[in-house]
């Protein structure tokens, strides 16, 4: 699968490389990258994954826990270490895309938001992680690929940076380390701007009949990762626990309020597609049962 815009097959530099040099110095940093925290840090608590509400999390080992933990924090921030990656890559091409001079200055600004959220976050890890190529990522990369600029706004900017700034807010909130919380605290302005200009120029946008098909097919295909519940973190259990029964998965799922938990963020979703997305499309998602999420023994 090509992801050129993406970015997630680029390769990194050595540290020595004189670009890397330039690029310190344009970010105002250390030419050395300082390590934030060693070994494998916890940003974010059991309670915060709803863990402490899991018989099988609650009767593992020290050691289980310890591990799953481990691996539900790494994936939350190699998630936004891999989704700015991609914002940099969606943003210079919205440059490329850009309909007068303001657009793409105004694009190429922000093109520069997301470049310096990918390098602030790239500090709080050892070395840079390895490209893990999950349904949401696939589905992103292949999403960036698209020409539809009706698409790739209404996704983009109108959906996930919507979703993101709840998502980085609750993330900030909750976060146990101080310099991890005012980092994605400082992502939220932005992401405001990039999120409200995607509204503004589909305001007045006039779709034609391929946009309203391609908008329709991405947001559902997107839904449904969001209506079969935490997935990754279910996986995380299994990683730690060792194999998980379908019995243990249901109960899982059914201690983790899957139904409830989704189900907020199905509203959420629906409450940005209002304001973004055109009313036929949100008729036809209702239709499908899009914003109804999936029992525990379906997830």
């Amino acid at each position: 699968m090509t992801q050129s815009i993406s970015g997630f097959m680029l390769p990194s530099i050595s540290s020595g490389d004189r670009l890397q040099r330039i690029l310190n110095s344009a970010l105002n940093r250390p030419g050395e990258k300082e390590s934030v925290d060693h070994g494998q840090p916890l940003y974010w608590p059991a309670e915060y994954f709803g863990l402490n509400q899991v018989t099988l999390f609650q009767q593992a080992s020290a050691e289980e826990k310890s591990t799953i933990l481990a691996i539900a924090n790494q994936d939350l921030l190699t998630e936004i270490y891999w989704v700015e990656q991609a914002g940099v890559g969606y943003m210079a091409k919205m440059v490329l895309l850009a309909e007068s001079k303001e657009e793409r200055i105004l694009y190429s600004l922000f093109a520069a938001d997301e470049a310096q959220h990918l390098c602030q976050i790239e500090q709080f890890f050892q070395q840079k992680p390895e490209f893990n190529q999950d349904s949401f990522l696939s589905f992103m990369g292949q999403l960036l690929e698209s020409n539809d600029k009706a698409l790739l706004l209404t996704m983009v900017q109108v959906v996930l940076e919507g979703w993101g700034l709840s998502h980085y807010r609750s993330l900030a909130s909750h976060c146990q380390n101080d310099r991890l919380t005012a980092t994605l605290q400082s992502f939220l302005a932005a992401e405001a701007r990039h999120h409200a200009t995607g509204v503004h120029q589909l305001q007045t946008w006039s779709y034609d009949q391929l946009s309203l098909e391609n908008i329709y097919q991405a947001l559902r295909e997107f839904l449904q990762m969001v209506q079969v519940g935490p997935q990754r973190l279910v996986k995380a259990i299994e990683q730690g626990k060792g194999y998980l029964s379908p019995g243990d998965r249901r109960q899982i799922f059914t201690q983790l309020q899957t139904e409830v938990q989704s189900q907020n963020k199905l509203n959420l979703l629906r409450s940005l597609m209002v304001h973004g997305v055109p009313p036929e499309i949100l008729s036809r998602l209702e239709e499908q049962q899009c914003f109804i999420p999936y029992p525990a023994e379906l997830c």
